[in-house]
């Protein structure tokens, strides 16, 4: 293990902010799955996922002061161009070019054409460092003895369906930076944006899996992720990768405002090469920020040793 690893580093972790915009929108941008995108806001997402509340996350981070911050994705809902101009604005305000690393969901591929046209690596790319010169993903950000490894699970899918794949070839890079921070002794954390476990409180989550989970898990196992952070179902859940005792950890939406169900972010400590604590921040109406709420305590070095 280097020495900057043996430092204590605290990375923040927010997901599925899905900021809406209909600027500039016309009739026929919402055709095929945006139409039915559309009866969802009508009913639900549009009063759920605010994006003032994303705005607050974004000003509460420097109370949190991490060393870096991850995002796994569905920072917009529609995959329209005035939701990218809208988050690149507010990212831009907030993060230099090296304090944030992404990955999209499948929310950001929403509609074939956004993903035809590469508008979330467009408006997002000087966040996402590739691994490999020949391919965007997966992503690798390395600092302070961490090696991050980011995986695109966002692909164009049909109405009503919400799941992702990796695919063969974005797997084989990931072993490869597996391997390679491995080699340097760098602590491994893997960020993406579908649940590599199903959940089974969830009677629909195959409509809204990763269909290649199984590939995906043999690939973390064999290179020895330390750690795995996704989003996509909205809710708080720590598991372990299956097989192992490798932390998974679900953060909550970063942007929902609806009773018992607030908008969160995760802080993840990293000690001596090990995940030692999470501290997660949740939203206050009253306070208008997010205030840290529940700590869960993993063993290893204590997170208040600081070098």
């Amino acid at each position: 293990m280097t020495s900057d690893a043996l430092r204590v580093t605290r990375i923040a972790h927010f997901s599925d902010v899905h900021v809406l915009s209909l600027k500039g929108a016309r009739p026929s941008d919402f055709f095929g799955k945006r139409a039915t995108g559309a009866v969802n806001l009508a009913l639900n997402r549009a009063r759920h996922y605010r994006v003032e509340v994303f705005e607050s996350l974004l000003e509460s981070l420097s109370t949190a002061a991490p060393d870096h911050t991850v995002c796994t994705g569905d920072l917009v809902n529609l995959a329209l161009d005035a939701e990218f101009a809208r988050v690149e604005s507010l990212l831009s305000r907030h993060f230099a070019d090296d304090a944030l690393t992404v990955v999209p969901g499948n929310h950001d591929f929403y509609a074939r054409d956004a993903a035809e046209s590469r508008r979330f690596e467009r408006s997002f790319g000087r966040w996402m460092p590739s691994f490999e010169a020949a391919a965007t993903y997966p992503v690798l950000r390395r600092f302070r003895g961490i090696s991050l490894v980011g995986l695109s699970t966002a692909t164009p899918s049909a109405p009503f369906l919400a799941t992702g794949t990796v695919g063969r070839a974005q797997c084989a890079s990931a072993a490869r930076a597996l391997a390679q921070a491995t080699a340097e002794g760098d602590f491994k954390l893997v960020a993406l944006h579908h649940p590599i476990r199903p959940d089974a409180s969830r009677p629909l989550d195959h409509l809204r899996r990763l269909t290649d989970a199984a590939e995906v898990v043999d690939v973390l196992r064999e290179g020895g992720a330390d750690l795995v952070v996704h989003g996509h179902n909205h809710v708080y859940l720590r598991q372990t990768l299956p097989g192992g005792d490798t932390p998974v950890v679900q953060v909550a939406s970063g942007s929902r405002f609806a009773t018992g169900h607030m908008a969160e972010f995760n802080v993840y400590i990293i000690a001596d090469g090990a995940l030692s604590a999470i501290e997660r921040y949740v939203y206050s109406p009253e306070r208008h920020s997010f205030e840290r709420g529940a700590i869960e305590h993993l063993g290893g070095a204590s997170p208040g040793r600081l070098t």
